[in-house]
């Protein structure tokens, strides 16, 4: 039975699939000792195994998952086999390998999952706690500026029903002054002087 045999890239090209530059390519298969196949000339070769394991980096990365703990999940896995002719195949290892391949693609992602959302945990309670924070001193604020506010009228009215008391008091005093001059008035009258 033949063996599939798979698309070969180069850099630029698998680069160009994944919407990367080149050196994040180099970048993770230094970081992550990943085996990439090179042709008879040393150059880079990737396959699309290569690539679906470049883009499930790319998702774990987007989920701001650290190189160092992708690595510890990675599958020790062999590298790509390259014939004298420069093309790449993948052997199977049987025909139960792409499920066994799932089955431990789907544990490793399980894994990464449970590990990201334990380290995570701490500054996702921390976000959240701040958000609450931030609400809570909004809310108070707001309520502690509202009843100033209320306050603050309270102290205006009651300003003005005193000045008015006040003003009506001085209002009476004068009145009751001018009565009782008026009184005095009537009581002693003045002598008009006669004239000379």
């Amino acid at each position: 039975m033949k063996e599939p045999v798979q698309l070969c890239y180069t850099i630029s090209e698998a680069a160009k699939l994944m919407n990367v530059e080149p050196h994040v390519l180099r970048y993770w298969e230094d970081e992550l000792n990943l085996n990439i196949a090179r042709n008879s000339m040393g150059h880079r070769i990737y396959t699309d195994d290569d690539l679906k394991t470049f883009k499930s980096i790319q998702h774990l990365k987007a989920s701001h998952i650290s190189l160092k703990d992708i690595r510890e999940q990675l599958p020790s896995a062999p590298s790509s086999a390259v014939s004298p002719a420069g093309n790449t195949s993948v052997k199977s290892s049987g025909p139960n390998g792409n499920a066994d391949k799932m089955t431990q693609f789907k544990s490793i992602l399980t894994n990464i999952i449970k590990d990201a959302m334990n380290e995570n945990s701490k500054e996702m309670s921390d976000t959240i706690s701040s958000k609450v924070s931030d609400n809570v001193r909004k809310e108070i604020d707001f309520l502690v500026r509202q009843r100033d506010e209320e306050e603050e009228a309270r102290f205006k009215q009651l300003d003005e029903t005193i000045r008015t008391f006040q003003k009506a008091r001085q209002e009476a005093a004068s009145a009751k002054v001018s009565e009782k001059k008026e009184k005095k008035r009537n009581l002693f009258p003045r002598r008009k002087q006669k004239e000379t």
